[in-house]
């Protein structure tokens, strides 16, 4: 099934008076889920008990509305007798500076951010209270899902972006344990991050940026931190409830800016869960650009890696924050075509945030699909609408179907930029790039973390994988690349690959990493340009090497005749950055260079009048007969032709071409 549903309860919102109604008009809209909070400060504001007095209400009519619920239960808000018992336990940032409790945008009933849960007591009382709630609500008929961790991060970056956590004393001590079993010596430690150490106890985390080796190892060491606080969190579910799915969701792509400060990679957090998901907030965020909410649900499903992945937030009315930065409500088709999005992306949940506004904090009066006393609107009847196709059995038993294009992201070469640049903007410019490049293009693409790949090789499925800003390599992914290639598959990589090892150090020779062998050059110079765009139509930035073949052939020479894009059997590299050109300034020829040096794959729709805006993906049945969601985003209909006969929603005949109408999408099934 596609779950439909919306977010309802975070205390102290919404009144108490309005629950049944406000459920029962829920499931008229046809809905079928409903999110509630259960906020850890506001449950237990004392050791000895916890008040489920709120929850116990709701869900029950839940279950009298034939609402199914997720819990999602929301550690980030401590107890405030539990900050008087662990004063140490606050959150530090690289000055010491602590976050102490307070209310917060996502917790307006105080207890914000949480303490550390590298602090031992900090978790017991934590697990305790996950137990507890778990074990209550285990039988309950209205229980659907566990959501373990709403958005999981390093919590105070949300509002402190500019520093770094945490720097307290048990996360210290846990990051001295990481360093020890990754080096084992001072010496080897020493040599890896190109110091003079004497003793561990002199070892600590980066206090300024630019001390590169060791900020790498810092987040580093966060990432597999938070991944630990992740297994713990549904450990102790899973041993109270072993009967319901455990889930978690993101806010959005660590790989759209955040992944640094946020320690936020969310392939690092799928292994334990049963499901998976991403919040999209599209008018907001990200200025409703479809593309940018496609990469989120991408890579969403990327790291759920076959397991089901929802659109766990998305949004429902006008964003609130910071005055001028704030946003009008998205109008009915909107909504609609965000909907539109995650069916072609594959998920199999959509849940809004949130049913209707709350009425404190500063989140008031947004998000809601409704109006803030709960009335319904015409964005209610928009998701309406759209929660009858995702019923429809045929879409509701298909699954998302793996794209043959892959696009390879790196957390190493992100973590580099912030290291030396104190940001990621630059990789970040480079990935959200190139993925547009593909998408606008049609593409069907998947996103590969290097990691991963370098592991396991490129998956069987893809046929084709561009590789932008490939900064940092290591060995294990340079010949999980020349294995890919080997078997024919299509390698298209951007300026010089592997320029610095996994410690961030620049390699004398480059492509580095082995990588050199592979794309059969070698680079003689590299120097700083604006843009620089070639016969073919294909333009790049930034930077533009100097490359000398040995092996490989010249496929195209920049103006003053030396190599632009080569080709060693299967292996293109590309002498500079089309991602950040395409970035700054998407443009047809450049997509269509690019295309030519990938190979386009054969496509199940094919527009008339191809072009950003218009968008196609494949999803599979049990049974293995497809659907196909279309989506137009353009303001005016498009013709598709289909590669087989599929039939139109409504119809009972298949057809060859379809037209779909201006601003909304389409599902086409296999007979």
């Amino acid at each position: 099934m596609i779950v439909v549903g919306a977010q309802y309860y975070r205390p102290p919102n919404p009144p108490r008076e309005d629950w049944d109604r406000d459920l029962g008009r829920m499931r008229a809209a046809g809905l079928d889920t409903v999110k509630l909070w259960a906020c850890w400060s506001w449950m237990q504001p004392t050791p000895d008990a916890v008040d489920f007095a709120d929850l116990d209400e709701l869900m029950d009519l839940a279950a009298k509305h034939r609402l199914g619920v997720v819990v999602n239960t929301i550690l980030e808000n401590a107890p405030y007798w539990l900050e008087q018992r662990r004063p140490d336990a606050h959150y530090l940032d690289q000055e010491d500076r602590p976050v102490r409790l307070t209310a917060a945008m996502n917790t307006p009933g105080g207890g914000w951010p949480g303490l550390c849960n590298d602090d031992p007591e900090v978790w017991a009382a934590a697990a305790s209270f996950l137990g507890t709630v778990a074990g209550r609500y285990r039988d309950h008929p209205a229980l659907r899902v566990w959501d373990v961790w709403n958005e999981p991060h390093l919590e105070p970056a949300s509002y402190f972006p500019d520093r770094v956590y945490c720097y307290c004393p048990a996360s210290l001590e846990r990051f001295r344990a990481w360093l020890t079993a990754r080096y084992s010596t001072v010496d080897a430690l020493n040599a890896a991050w190109r110091r003079r150490y004497s003793d561990w106890a002199q070892v600590g985390p980066p206090r300024v940026f630019e001390a590169v080796p060791d900020m790498l190892d810092w987040r580093e060491f966060w990432f597999d931190n938070l991944a630990g606080w992740l297994d713990r969190r549904v450990a102790v579910v899973r041993e109270a409830d072993p009967g319901h799915v455990v889930m978690t969701h993101v806010a959005l792509s660590g790989f759209t800016g955040q992944l640094a400060t946020h320690t936020l990679d969310e392939y690092t957090l799928t292994g334990p869960v049963d499901a998976f998901g991403t919040s999209s907030f599209p008018t907001w965020l990200m200025a409703d650009d479809p593309v940018e909410h496609l990469f989120n649900l991408d890579t969403a499903r990327g790291a759920a890696a076959g397991k089901p992945f929802w659109q766990a937030e998305l949004q429902g009315g006008r964003g609130r924050r910071n005055a001028g930065l704030s946003t009008p409500h998205p109008a009915p088709d909107t909504v609609g075509l965000w909907m539109w999005n995650a069916l072609a992306a594959g998920a199999t949940g959509i849940v809004f945030w949130q049913w209707r506004p709350e009425l404190l904090g500063p989140e008031s009066p947004g998000y809601g699909l409704c109006a803030p006393d709960g009335t319904t609107t015409a964005r209610v009847d928009a998701v309406t609408a759209l929660a009858t196709v995702a019923r429809h059995p045929a879409v509701a038993a298909s699954a998302p179907s793996p794209g043959s294009v892959g696009l390879l992201v790196s957390r190493r070469s992100a973590l580099h930029a912030f290291a030396t640049d104190r940001d990621m903007a630059l990789y970040r410019d480079a990935v959200l790039g190139a993925y547009r490049a593909l998408v606008d293009t049609d593409l069907p693409v998947e996103v590969l973390h290097d990691e991963l790949v370098a592991e396991r090789g490129v998956p069987a499925h893809i046929e084709a994988l561009y590789w932008p800003m490939p900064a940092t390599s290591i060995g294990a992914l340079a010949a999980a690349l020349a294995g890919f290639v080997a078997r024919g598959g299509r390698l298209v990589a951007e300026a010089a690959p592997g320029e610095y090892d996994e410690h961030g150090a620049r390699r004398p020779s480059v492509p580095g990493a082995g990588l050199d062998a592979l794309f059969g050059v070698r680079q003689v110079d590299a120097d700083i340009v604006d843009t620089v765009t070639l016969p073919s139509g294909l333009s790049g930035r930034w930077q533009r090497e100097t490359l000398k073949l040995d092996g490989a052939e010249c496929v195209e020479a920049f103006p003053d005749g030396t190599p632009a894009v080569t080709r060693r059997g299967t292996a293109v590299l590309i002498a500079t950055y089309p991602s950040l050109a395409y970035a700054a300034r998407p443009d047809a020829p450049s997509r269509a260079a690019l295309v030519e040096l990938i190979g386009a794959p054969a496509r199940e729709l094919v527009w008339a009048d191809p072009g950003p805006g218009r968008y196609s993906r494949a999803r599979v049945r049990p049974d293995g007969r497809r659907v196909i969601v279309a989506v137009n985003w353009t303001g005016t209909p498009q013709k598709a032709t289909l590669a087989e006969a599929l039939v139109p929603p409504g119809e009972d005949e298949p057809v060859t071409t379809v037209v779909v109408p201006a601003r909304s999408g389409m599902a086409l099934l296999d007979p």
